[in-house]
């Protein structure tokens, strides 16, 4: 790619750092837009791609490592390569970055010529980016854009599933990246094996793929994917994570923390019932749908006209378990809270705001327990509004705050002190066993 024609999207929150970048790049010959902030940078990026990013790391609103974890879970701007901005002395910095997905790094002050040289290296690199996937063989994101474009071109029925795998970060950092790559080459044998020859399996990249199915049954090829994964994934594990159920790693703030066993996450959009005029329409969807199935604990699917269906492969005896409501911003808490619900036999419904659980209260309506931080009124005003009465579990962090909710009607008021082995028995000894369920060991 010539430099004339390629577009680069900068973003720093340093008026002249910027504008001194975008000169140098446009002396170069590039086409150069920018943004002060990561939600503009994101905003942009995903409203028109860019051909490379070139993104400073410490920015108000949303900082760099946030706007390329972003852009990394978009199918639009997933594959685009990004160099970070970042002082010399921030080593750190860098390590997180690439975490996160960043390609490349510049330090500041930055020497002219190197940023140049590196810049044109990410941009033939990826214009001459394999169709093919390297690690796994499969038609790579340029087939799969090429596929896309042609079906929507011709209004031929179709769906397209966008699959992701969730806590595969903590899976490498736990096992290293040969594991990780197992991880990878499982889940695209299992989708070798279900996918219908005659539909289209592509690799997007990292841990992202993409099925485009031709006939009417793609609910039915997500459960069948996900009782094929769920069943293989348990072989990646050593026996001591997986009778756990969970690993212990380290979040992006540097706080230990437990991760969930490998799941997916499933968007599954239906063209036969949308007209999409273009693929960056359809992986809009796709993206929105995805963020809605990863709201969920364990494996699950979310499909337009707002349906979304858990995995029947996670019932106990064929019947659909209860599902239980946790509202909790706190993410340190979900782990133990949903490893109890489980145990008790419910199907846990993860809501980080009540923004956010009121939107999955369209797909579950009747949740048998309600467990929530209760830092807000509109909580309250959820519990009420429930068709039935549900079991209200209320988290605290004083005693004064724990009487005001028993003397409303919750059940049980628990205060988190931070030890979560006390918290998990707490929590254990109120929840009890779902109806038509039995615990499981």
């Amino acid at each position: 790619m010539e430099s004339s024609q390629a577009r680069i999207l900068i973003a720093d929150d340093d008026p002249a750092l910027r504008l001194i970048l975008q000169e140098t790049l446009r002396i170069a010959g590039y086409e150069v837009e920018s943004a002060s902030n990561g939600y503009q940078l994101v905003s942009m990026a995903q409203n028109q791609p860019p051909d490379l990013l070139v993104i400073d790391l410490m920015m108000p609103l949303m900082d760099g490592f946030e706007a390329i974890r972003q852009l990394r879970n978009d199918t639009r701007t997933s594959h685009l390569p990004m160099i970070i901005l970042t002082a010399r002395s921030a080593s750190s910095e860098v390590v997180i970055g690439f975490d996160v997905g960043a390609d490349d790094y510049i330090t500041k002050p930055y020497d002219t010529d190197v940023l140049l040289a590196r810049i044109r290296s990410h941009l033939r690199r990826a214009a001459k980016r394999p169709v093919r996937n390297p690690l796994t063989g499969l038609p790579g994101n340029l087939l799969l854009q090429a596929e896309l474009e042609r079906q929507i071109s011709q209004q031929s029925p179709c769906a397209l599933l966008y699959i992701d795998l969730d806590n595969f970060k903590a899976f490498n950092d736990a096992y290293g990246f040969a594991r990780g790559d197992r991880a990878i080459h499982m889940l695209a044998s299992v989708l070798t094996e279900i996918t219908p020859r005659e539909d289209f399996l592509g690799h997007i990249g990292g841990d992202d793929f993409a099925i485009i199915h031709f006939g009417d049954h793609g609910e039915d090829l997500c459960r069948r994917v996900i009782a094929m994964f769920d069943a293989r994934v348990r072989e990646l594990y050593d026996a001591v994570d997986l009778q756990r159920g969970y690993l212990l790693g380290v979040d992006r703030h540097g706080f230990t923390r437990q991760f969930g066993l490998l799941s997916l996450s499933i968007a599954l959009v239906r063209k036969s019932e949308q007209r999409f005029h273009s693929v960056d329409e359809m992986s809009r969807v796709a993206a929105e749908l995805k963020q809605v199935a990863k709201s969920i604990s364990g494996s699950s699917y979310a499909m337009d006209r707002r349906h979304v269906s858990q995995h029947p492969g996670q019932e106990r005896r064929g019947r659909r378990r209860p599902a239980a409501l946790l509202i909790a911003p706190n993410e340190h808490l979900h782990t133990p809270i949903t490893m109890v619900l489980r145990q008790q036999g419910y199907r846990p419904l993860i809501a980080r705001s009540v923004l956010r659980a009121q939107g999955l209260l369209d797909y579950a309506p009747e949740p048998s327990i309600l467990i929530a931080e209760m830092a807000e009124e509109a909580i309250w005003e959820i519990w009420h509004q429930l068709p039935h009465p549900a079991l209200l579990i209320a988290i605290v962090t004083e005693q004064q705050a724990a009487e005001v909710a028993l003397h409303r009607g919750a059940s049980a008021a628990l205060i988190v002190n931070g030890d979560l082995t006390s918290f998990s028995s707490a929590l254990l000894a109120q929840v009890p066993v779902a109806v038509g369920s039995e615990p499981i060991d």
